[in-house]
């Protein structure tokens, strides 16, 4: 993988190097404590359904930029209508299939600015029979903060130009139809 950010990819070789039995790691050996550097741009989503992903942490960093009342809600209510249902697809195919997710995205701090984001997803199996987990590492892309596009509503406010899986060693043949088509291109 070709990250942008450094925290990116020191996320990533952590990740690589938690105790596993298969593809991914059990939650129970993520230790936060190890990556204290890493915390203030993490976050875990909890997949309940295909309608609803929960945040269940979000870092102090992207709580102070974004608003902490994103944490327990619905990851999905972000995305905007049009985006839904590939957005559940693609976060269900990186712990069903299994697999990582990348992207480039583009969302609206509390501010009112814009920032790009590099976001890396990875999954965790929750071994106690929970619903399964992904931990996302999510780092600001050193681009000038502008005031958002003026087509995008309320909801729509994560805007996503660049996504692709990332294989852990179970291929990615059952994924690739998950991106959007207008980034297959990008």
């Amino acid at each position: 993988m070709d990250f942008k950010h450094p925290k990116s990819a020191e996320f990533y070789r952590y990740w690589l190097d938690l105790p596993r039995d298969g593809f991914a790691p059990s939650r129970d050996s993520f230790r936060p404590e190890q990556i204290p550097s890493l915390l203030p741009n993490f976050m875990i989503y909890e997949l309940i359904s295909d309608d609803y992903i929960k945040i269940r942490l979000l870092g102090s960093n992207l709580s102070e930029k974004f608003g902490g009342s994103c944490e327990g809600s619905n990851y999905l209510e972000l995305v905007g209508p049009a985006h839904k249902i590939q957005a559940s697809q693609a976060l269900w195919a990186v712990v069903n299939q299994p697999c990582g997710i990348f992207g480039i995205v583009e969302q609206v701090m509390k501010s009112g600015l814009s920032v790009y984001m590099e976001t890396v997803g990875l999954p965790l199996l929750n071994i106690d029979g929970g619903n399964p987990l992904i931990l996302f590492q999510k780092n600001e892309l050193d681009y000038e903060k502008k005031l958002p596009d003026e087509n995008l509503k309320n909801h729509d406010y994560l805007k996503i130009f660049k996504r692709q899986f990332i294989d852990i060693g179970a291929g990615l043949d059952n994924v690739q139809h998950l991106i959007y088509p207008s980034l297959a291109d990008a």
